[in-house]
């Protein structure tokens, strides 16, 4: 005997029900040649004439009941072990977060705090650069993205986790290296880098309406370039705070702007994202950056921000 396929155990079913050929071709949505083929590959395989074909239609021999029975019998059990499977392979699904590789560090401390709640779906992290993270979103590769910039585009919902001050990262030789913070008007006449593409995330219009600080520096590309300038002291760059008391990078010193915009730090995730986890993921997080535990700055919601929180915390998922 040869081996027998499901799919051919499920072919000669449809034809046994049916009692004839053409309705179990029409049933099936397959071409009567076909079947026919399909059924005499089964009997082959078996060993054996399942099926008398007569001109008013087929009838089944004894080995012919005898499939009919185990057939059905084997479908049940394929489709639970189906059935068995996919619940399986959910019930370990993991839910995966990105951000750009300057966070890594504050990403990896929120991932450790959700899994540490042993959920039904833990999360993973995922590191690129800023460039990457909506097109991940929207891509699938990610279900949700740590940035700090508003979602802008019709399809994705954000939470605000916290918001931060914003840094000045200069070279460690640097004339202001010293300073423990600065102002706006202590930038006057430094060149500020910029960014060639989508990548800034501090430097959008609406936090600085009376423009930016500076005077327009050597424009980058990626994270490495930023660095490379500031360290040789060409241009010094606007960033976040350093993560959970993470340094600067080496080569650099991150300086508090006193008067300086407060950003948004956010979760953005899609609207319409059905992987399992994603509801869950947020609301903790949400909860761990208002917990009396975290710093003042990580509870700082505005009254706009607060309701639109919620909501979006809620409808996550």
């Amino acid at each position: 005997m040869g081996d027998v396929e499901i799919r051919q155990v499920h072919y000669f079913i449809a034809v046994a029900e049916e009692g004839n050929f053409t309705r179990a071709a029409q049933r099936l949505a397959m071409t009567q040649p076909a079947l026919s083929r399909a059924i005499l590959a089964l009997e082959k395989a078996m060993g054996a004439a399942l099926l008398l074909r007569t001109p008013k239609g087929v009838t089944l021999t004894a080995a012919g009941r005898a499939m009919l029975e185990e057939g059905r019998t084997l479908l049940a059990q394929a489709g639970n072990v189906t059935s068995l499977v996919r619940r399986a392979a959910e019930q370990q699904a993991s839910v995966t977060i990105t951000g750009p590789g300057c966070d890594a560090a504050l990403l990896d401390g929120m991932i450790r705090s959700y899994n540490e709640a042993a959920p039904s779906h833990p999360a993973r992290m995922t590191v690129g650069t800023i460039d990457d993270q909506l097109d991940r979103l929207r891509s699938g590769q990610a279900d949700i993205a740590l940035l700090r910039v508003s979602p802008g585009e019709h399809g994705l919902e954000s939470v605000v986790l916290r918001r931060e001050s914003v840094c000045v990262l200069v070279g460690a030789r640097h004339r202001l290296a010293g300073r423990e913070s600065l102002r706006i008007a202590d930038l006057a006449g430094e060149p500020l880098l910029g960014w060639q593409g989508p990548g800034a995330q501090l430097d959008a219009p609406g936090l600085w309406p009376d423009g930016l600080p500076g005077t327009p520096g050597p424009r980058v590309s990626d994270g490495l370039q930023m660095l490379a300038v500031v360290r040789i002291g060409q241009a010094v760059a606007l960033a976040a705070p350093p993560s959970d008391g993470a340094g600067a990078p080496e080569g650099t010193v991150s300086i508090r702007l006193e008067d300086g915009p407060a950003v948004p730090l956010r979760l953005i995730w899609r609207r319409d994202r059905t992987t399992p986890g994603v509801r869950s993921f947020v609301r903790h997080t949400v909860a761990s950056f208002r917990a009396p535990a975290r710093s003042a700055a990580a509870s700082d919601w505005s009254a706009s921000d607060g309701p639109e929180a919620i909501r979006s915390a809620a409808s996550a998922g």
